[in-house]
């Protein structure tokens, strides 16, 4: 039998892969890992300032798909109502007629945080004051929440002699997946908001000053559907006075953005509903976020599985995407692309699509969306009356809200 030889060469193997290879390969990657690959080399130390790169990475970012639908709230004729939108252009539209004839959902006025959660949303009553519902629209039932330790723990007679007012800031809904359990986190503040005008009462009011003091001074309170119950929890970390659009949740996390007056500033809050654990991430310096009038328009979203900030600055007319890579890491907010100028813009409006749209009021009042891939402007199908409007991501769940209380 003849045998073949093999042919042995002393060449030594190149170890070079092409630039337009490996650029291609980590553009896959997400922001955190790409930070940890930047001292591997140079040229990778730099990606986020190579064009050529940042347009690989913001196709192959922008190029998920999701197959969430839209929750719309509107105000017609004075009376919300909430519309479903769906389809791959979201051009077909629901009306959610029978939502009216519950009146625990029909007393609750915002949608809180930036999507449902397994098919759950989270309703709020008027401002900081109200019942708090948990509403799954597709199996149309809905779980209203107990009043937490603060109400509950004010005296029966108080109301005699005092008028006490419980301020309850939600900060955070979501599912807890090592406890399979869903959860509620809000910052409440108590206080006496009025007295009684016999003197005879004055004792009684100090006493009830004394322990509110004393046992409700502003503290956080974390919600069990499972036990359905609130409890308190001793954690000191920063809360934020606004609601809509500032709060998204992630992979059993709850974020929310707001401002300190420590050095950290502006500032993202993530926790932990696990464990009940928190990180702060300072936001990006070009970023100025709080009360200051010439401070930009920013929401918080999530966007193929990163936190991100949506700006928008009305002197330029343009929205920027930034995205987290690490939380606790200020320096892995990442600019993402700058959109615009988009001179037709009247209002934005808080909330993102499956694909990461954007949507704002037009000025001649229509509802569009802004796809980011294309950066092509499409309308929902929605005249603007009233400019109070709720926009979420919401994806089809049919687990029953009571079926994991058992």
């Amino acid at each position: 039998m003849e045998k073949k030889s093999v042919a042995v060469t002393n060449k030594k193997v190149s170890k070079y892969i092409p630039e337009e290879i490996s650029f291609s390969i980590l553009s896959k990657l997400p922001v955190k890992s790409l930070k940890q690959f930047e001292c591997v080399q140079k040229s990778w130390s730099l990606l986020f300032e190579n064009h050529y790169f940042m347009n690989m990475f913001r196709n192959n970012f922008l190029s998920y798909s999701d197959p969430a639908s839209l929750m719309v709230r509107v105000f017609e004729n004075k009376k919300q109502v909430f519309y479903h939108f769906y389809g791959e252009k979201y051009e077909n539209k629901v009306k959610l007629d029978w939502l009216n004839s519950s009146e625990e959902v029909d007393n609750c006025t915002s949608m809180f945080g930036f999507g449902s959660v397994n098919g759950t949303l989270c309703l709020k009553g008027y401002v900081n004051y109200g019942q708090i519902v948990l509403w799954n629209p597709t199996t149309q039932t809905t779980k209203v929440l107990p009043p937490g330790e603060a109400e509950s723990s004010i005296p029966d007679n108080a109301k005699d002699y005092a008028d006490v007012c419980v301020l309850s800031y939600l900060h955070g809904f979501g599912y807890d997946h090592v406890r399979n359990d869903y959860k509620v986190i809000r910052y409440v503040d108590v206080f006496i908001e009025s007295v009684g005008e016999y003197t005879e009462d004055l004792e009684e009011i100090i006493s009830l000053g004394r322990m509110i003091d004393t046992k409700f001074g502003p503290s956080w309170e974390i919600y069990s559907l499972r036990s359905n119950s609130w409890r308190k929890i001793d954690v000191d970390m920063p809360y934020s006075l606004l609601s809509y659009g500032t709060k998204a949740y992630m992979d059993g996390v709850c974020h929310w953005l707001c401002k300190t007056d420590s050095t950290v500033g502006s500032c993202l809050v993530s926790f932990y509903l696990s464990n009940e654990t928190f990180f702060i991430t300072s936001l990006p310096s070009d970023v100025d976020y709080g009360f200051d009038v010439k401070a930009p328009w920013i929401k918080l979203a999530v966007l193929n599985g990163s936190i991100a900030l949506i700006s928008y600055y009305k002197e330029t007319a343009t929205f920027h995407i930034t995205i987290l890579g690490e939380f606790g890491t200020k320096e892995s907010w990442t600019k993402l692309l700058i959109v615009g100028p988009l001179s037709c813009v009247e209002r934005p409006i808080g909330g993102v699509g499956r694909k990461g749209e954007i949507f704002f009021i037009r000025k001649d009042n229509e509802l569009v969306w802004l796809d980011l891939s294309t950066q092509m402007i499409a309308e929902l199908g929605y005249k603007v009356v009233n400019p109070h409007i709720r926009i979420l991501t919401y994806k089809d769940d049919i687990l029953p809200i009571e079926g994991i209380s058992n």
